[in-house]
């Protein structure tokens, strides 16, 4: 079995060794060994580092893995069901494309404004930001959604109104995927029967073909159906802020002041016709 030192370890996976630290510190990578004062890695910690960097990159987030590694059956561990063949198969349409990085607690305060301890507890739990071994370096999965909070709070949005409407968007959003995949796992009970597994290639392909062609449909009528509700919402809500104006500012200010010189709607202003003077 080989042995890695973490520099190496992180080399071979073609991540850092910070990232190393922070996966070990959530839990999702298991400690090393030790011999003295040195850490000791081994081809398993590669292999599944490996698997939790792809899952990174595949849109992934850390709150996602590591709710994967909560749902486990007894016996299994990540690797085990990670090193199975048919993940990279499936997993072939990414939803998202985060560019994950490290940020200092000054860099994120100079996007998003002061953070407390409880605000910063508040992104962690929402997986904007994970800890580190250095309490002031923070590792964020998508460093463009801090982008575009901080777009919203340099506009005069509070960070606590973002969080709180992004998480119901998000309990929204998690319904419509699960009912959507609750489509597809009944038309795989539908073809294949209840409990289906592929066992050869034909089986793999025909199933990562099916997930494949789901995934891309659904991200289609999300983005569709989500572009056409807010339009809605949009006018709705502009219709709703016009009217509650009128209706503070009273029948003759939504009317408007009518020119000097106008009458009344029952009694219409004459045209005033310039005569020229005859020679």
């Amino acid at each position: 079995m080989t042995e890695y030192r973490i520099d190496d370890l992180a080399r071979e996976a073609g991540t850092t060794t910070r990232n190393v630290r922070v996966y070990q510190d959530n839990g999702l990578l298991p400690r090393p060994q030790r011999r003295g004062r040195v850490a000791i890695y081994t081809d398993r910690h590669l292999r599944q580092l490996r698997a939790i960097t792809r899952l990174l990159s595949e849109g992934f987030t850390l709150k996602h893995i590591m709710k994967f590694l909560t749902g486990l059956q007894p016996g299994q561990n990540l690797v085990d069901v990670l090193d199975l063949s048919d993940l990279e198969e499936l997993v072939t349409a990414p939803w998202s494309h985060p560019q994950p990085r490290t940020m200092s607690l000054e860099e994120l305060e100079g996007r998003l404004g002061d953070l407390d301890t409880s605000m910063l507890r508040r992104l962690t739990n929402h997986g904007m930001i994970a800890p580190t071994a250095d309490a002031n370096i923070y590792s964020v999965p998508d460093v463009r959604l801090i982008d575009d909070f901080g777009s919203l709070v340099s506009r005069g949005m509070p960070l606590e109104i973002l969080l709180k409407t992004s998480t119901a968007v998000d309990k929204k959003l998690d319904a419509a995927a699960r009912e959507l995949t609750r489509g597809g796992h009944t038309e795989v009970v539908r073809q294949r029967g209840p409990g289906w597994l592929p066992t050869n290639d034909a089986e793999l392909a025909w199933a990562a073909d099916l997930v494949d062609t789901m995934r891309r449909a659904a991200r289609r009528l999300a983005h569709a159906s989500l572009d056409r509700a807010f339009d809605e919402a949009v006018r709705a809500e502009l219709h709703e802020y016009q009217a509650a104006g009128k209706a503070e500012a009273g029948p003759e200010t939504a009317a408007g002041p009518e020119p000097d010189g106008e009458t009344t709607p029952d009694r219409p202003r004459r045209a005033q016709v310039k005569r020229s003077k005859p020679r």
